[in-house]
C-alpha cells in the first residue's frame, strides 16, 4: 500500500477514534441505524486501518496504532456477534487502560514516557546538565498522567454502567476532552516555572575579546596549536555566583562547563557549542578569587579539560567536552 494512502487513512482514523462516542450517538442513538449493520461498517473500517498499518514494512512507530485499530476490531466483531451497543461502549474505557499500561510500564522500565517524548522533541537533553533532573521531572508527569487514565476509566466505566447514551457521548466525547487540554495547559505552566530553576547556559560567542564572566584578564602559562594552558581567578562580582549560594557563594557546573567552552573558543579557535559532556568530575567547591589554572587539550571532535590549583594538587574539575558541529 502506498505510503500516502496509509498515512491518509490513519489520518482518518485518529480523526474517527476522537469522533467515536459522536459516531456511536448519532448513528445509533439519532439516526437508529441497525447495530448489526453500524458494527460491521466499524469492522470493515478497523480492517482497513489495521492493513494499512501492517502494511509498513520493518517499522515499528505504528505499534500503539496498531492496538488502537485491532481493538476496535475486536469490538466491532463481538458486537455483530452479541448484537449488544453496550460492547461499543467499552473503546474510551480499553483505551485509558491501553495508555495507562502503556505509561506505567515505563515507570519500571526507565526512561519514562514523557521523558521519550521530550527526548524526541529536543536530541539536545541526553549528556546535557540538566538532564537528571528533567528525567525525574517527567517521571513525576508519568505519574500524574498514570493517575489521570485510571481517574479517567474509571469515570468512563461509570458512564457505561449507567445505561444513559447522552450521559456516556457527553462525557466520552467532550468532558474528558476538556480535562486532557487542562492537564496539558497545567503541566505546561508548572513546566515553565521548573525551566526557570534550572541552570541555563549563556549564550556562547567565539570573539576573541569579549570579557566574560566578570574575568578582567587570564594569564596564558602554555599555548599551542591544539592545548592552552590559563591561570585566573573569578571576582565575587561575576554573575555566575548569583543565586549561588547567598552567604556562601560558589561557581557552579554549568558555569565552569561555560568557561571551557568559551575559552576554547578564544584560543582553540572551535567557536561552536558543547553537543554534551562526559566524564566529568567536579571534586572540589571553586570560590570567588581562588586561582585557577585551566588546561584545555583539543582532539577532532572533543576538548578534554582539566581546572586545579596552580599552587598545590587541588583538583577542582575534570572531564571532556563533546562538540557539536
Amino acid at each position: 500500500m502506498p505510503s500516502k494512502l496509509r498515512s491518509i487513512i490513519k489520518v482518518f482514523f485518529f480523526i474517527a477514534a476522537a469522533l467515536y462516542p459522536a459516531f456511536i450517538f448519532y448513528f445509533l442513538v439519532v439516526r437508529k441505524i441497525p447495530l448489526r449493520l453500524f458494527s460491521l461498517f466499524v469492522v470493515v473500517f478497523a480492517l482497513i486501518v489495521f492493513i494499512a498499518g501492517t502494511s509498513a514494512k520493518g517499522r515499528t512507530k505504528g505499534i500503539s496504532f496498531l492496538w488502537n485499530s485491532a481493538l476496535l476490531l475486536g469490538l466491532g466483531g463481538l458486537c455483530f456477534i452479541i448484537n449488544s451497543a453496550i460492547i461499543l461502549k467499552f473503546y474510551p474505557l480499553l483505551m485509558n487502560i491501553l495508555f495507562l499500561m502503556s505509561f506505567g510500564s515505563t515507570l519500571f522500565f526507565p526512561p519514562s514516557m514523557i521523558f521519550r517524548f521530550a527526548v524526541i522533541q529536543d536530541k539536545s537533553i541526553q549528556g546535557s546538565l540538566n538532564e537528571k533532573r528533567i528525567a525525574a521531572y517527567c517521571r513525576k508527569v508519568t505519574v500524574v498522567w498514570c493517575g489521570f487514565f485510571i481517574f479517567n476509566g474509571s469515570i468512563a466505566a461509570w458512564t457505561i454502567l449507567s445505561g444513559s447514551d447522552t450521559l456516556w457521548s457527553v462525557y466520552n466525547g467532550l468532558i474528558s476532552y476538556i480535562l486532557i487540554g487542562l492537564l496539558f495547559a497545567g503541566e505546561l505552566m508548572v513546566r515553565k516555572m521548573v525551566q526557570k530553576k534550572m541552570p541555563k547556559n549563556i549564550p556562547l560567542s567565539a570573539a576573541e575579546n569579549e570579557r566574560f564572566g566578570g574575568i578582567d584578564t587570564e594569564k596564558i602559562i602554555e599555548k599551542t596549536e591544539n592545548s592552552v594552558s590559563l591561570e585566573f581567578f573569578i571576582p565575587d562580582t561575576s554573575p555566575y555566583f548569583d543565586g549561588h549560594f547567598p552567604g556562601l557563594p560558589i561557581l557552579p557546573a554549568v558555569a565552569q562547563t561555560e568557561l571551557i567552552i568559551r575559552f576554547a573558543a578564544r584560543y582553540l579557535k572551535t567557536g561552536i557549542d558543547p553537543l554534551e559532556l562526559k566524564r566529568v568530575k567536579f571534586t572540589n567547591l571553586i570560590r570567588p578569587f581562588t586561582p585557577l589554572l585551566l588546561k584545555l587539550v583539543k582532539k577532532e571532535k572533543t576538548i578534554s579539560f582539566n581546572i586545579r590549583s596552580p599552587k598545590n594538587e587541588t583538583v577542582y574539575s575534570t572531564g571532556t567536552v563533546i562538540l557539536g558541529e
